[in-house]
């Protein structure tokens, strides 16, 4: 334990950093607030973790562990750049309650917008195309391809200490991922890259195609690299599950054709719908949270589902 507080900072209300986000506020349960040296990133790390009122209210349960990206945008849109949030406590509390979900304990890594891009890229595909370098590095601000520092972080330090803290279930069957646009591709690639630690992952607006500009001169390097290392690599022995999705209008109108291709090649390695696939089309849906926190109760009972029906047969098809 002594070590664990050595990594730990957990402060309830108010910031001792700097430029930090600023703490959310739940509408129900709690967030507790970290920051966590990554000797990755060789960096501190803020990180939110939200706790359902049934863990809190029972001191013996043990909950399953959901890990997202972009952390300061999960919960409370008073405290966004742009007023809105994904309310994933909210939507959470209301599937529990209607008894249509388990209540994950939701850990929300916050990102920083100078290297967000760089930290959410996934490196494999690009270092196997060496074309892409000049492009990539421009994409995100010739502020280095951390990708494989972050998801390290996540998988070998955070996930550790949150299983020491917390009353987590463990275990690949009980930690899955989440994360929009850059955080849905960096969800598949930890899928791929640490199937022994994450079972699932749930991948909103994926963004596979770089840049708008790549799409409109038709330069599709950047997502034939992203999709042929999917393809390559997806978890193929049947106790994992992956989940696609993607709007209609603004940034996501581009990737509705490379998600069909994501889930084509999911498919012939083996995933079946509902089981261990998921894919809808948020029609008239945007890329931004309003329209996240809209469908996120899709990839919620796809992950925590305790019927079998339809998006509902997680729990089901994992216990056939």
């Amino acid at each position: 334990m002594k070590s664990q507080i050595l990594i730990l900072a957990t402060l309830c209300a108010g910031s001792i950093f700097a430029g930090q986000n600023p703490i959310q506020t739940p509408s129900s349960g709690r967030i507790d607030r970290h920051y966590i040296y990554s000797p990755e990133l060789q960096d501190s790390v803020t990180v939110d973790v939200w706790l359902p009122a049934t863990y809190l209210a029972d001191t013996t349960l043990r909950l399953p562990v959901l890990y997202m990206h972009d952390g300061q945008n999960l919960f409370d849109a008073a405290t966004t750049w742009n007023h809105q949030s994904w309310e994933m406590d909210s939507v959470v509390t209301s599937l529990a309650e209607a008894g249509k979900i388990t209540p994950p304990v939701i850990v929300g890594v916050h990102s920083v917008a100078e290297t967000r891009k760089g930290d959410l890229m996934p490196v494999s595909p690009i270092a196997n195309h060496a074309e892409l370098k000049d492009s990539v590095d421009s994409f995100i601000g010739g502020k280095g391809l951390r990708g494989d520092l972050y998801a390290g972080f996540i998988a070998n330090t955070l996930r550790p200490a949150v299983e020491t803290e917390y009353r987590v279930l463990t275990g690949p069957e009980n930690t899955s991922l989440m994360g929009s646009s850059m955080g849905g591709l960096m969800s598949m690639y930890m899928l791929c890259e640490y199937p022994e630690v994450f079972g699932s992952a749930a991948c909103l607006s994926t963004h596979w195609i770089g840049t708008v500009e790549f799409m409109e001169a038709e330069d599709y390097r950047f997502p034939d690299a992203m999709l042929g290392y999917e393809k390559a690599n997806l978890p193929r022995d049947g106790r994992h599950r992956i989940y696609f999705d993607h709007g209609t209008r603004t940034l996501d109108a581009w990737y509705g054709k490379w998600d069909e291709i994501a889930v084509g090649n999911a498919r012939e390695a083996g995933y079946t719908e509902p089981c261990t696939l998921g894919y809808y089309i948020d029609q008239d849906g945007a890329h931004e949270e309003a329209s996240w926190e809209r469908r996120v109760h899709i990839p919620l009972q796809f992950l925590y589902g305790k019927k079998c029906d339809g998006a509902n047969a997680a729990d089901c098809c994992r216990n056939k």
